[in-house]
């Protein structure tokens, strides 16, 4: 699939080539009126070529996509936020059957959004049907500039279709201390 993409790339820049050469040929070979209806005429072609890529290009980035990751496999992990005012996050490393898959370190404005209600979507694999464990490892800043660095595990059931599970960090009032959990949807 690499190779395809790598080709409508290459497919571009000959395409930007053709008009180049096309134009400057035509413009040598005719007076200026005709030239300039050539030039338009083939400036309009290659239009239709580079819309031609792009479309080709979005159907084949869908169809990669569905065949890496069918739906009866698909496993979607999700990172949440709930108010940030007792643990500011810095990172997130994620092990799935005890294998390291996936690290995030994150900026003030991906912070913000979270704190803000965004969910990021944090990874995505295959999952097979059966028993797993997932980790996850969240590091940051807790209360009183404390550095916090704690981890959560979930022992869960994958079943037939796409799955999902959300990391969730939320404060816990009473106790004045973050809170650090995985759900499943």
């Amino acid at each position: 699939m690499r190779k395809i993409f790598q080709s409508n790339k290459l497919l571009v820049l000959v395409i930007s080539a053709m008009t180049v050469i096309l134009c400057g040929t035509a413009l040598a070979n005719t007076s200026e009126d005709a030239s300039l209806n050539e030039v338009k005429k083939i400036s309009q072609d290659i239009q239709g070529l580079k819309q031609e890529v792009i479309s080709l290009n979005k159907d084949l980035r869908l169809m990669e996509e569905t065949l890496l990751f069918p739906s009866s496999t698909r496993f979607s992990i999700f990172v949440s936020v709930s108010s940030g005012r007792f643990f500011t996050l810095e990172s997130v490393k994620l092990k799935i059957d005890g294998k390291l898959v996936s690290t995030h370190v994150y900026s003030d404005k991906q912070r913000q959004a979270l704190i803000r209600g965004g969910i990021q979507k944090f990874y995505v694999t295959n999952l097979n049907e059966g028993k797993h464990l997932v980790t996850a490892f969240f590091t940051g800043v807790g209360p009183n500039g404390r550095d916090y660095k704690r981890a959560v595990d979930l022992d869960f059931e994958k079943e037939e279709g796409s799955g999902y599970l959300e990391l969730v960090v939320s404060d816990d009032g009473a106790i004045q201390e973050p809170v650090f959990r995985i759900k499943q949807w």
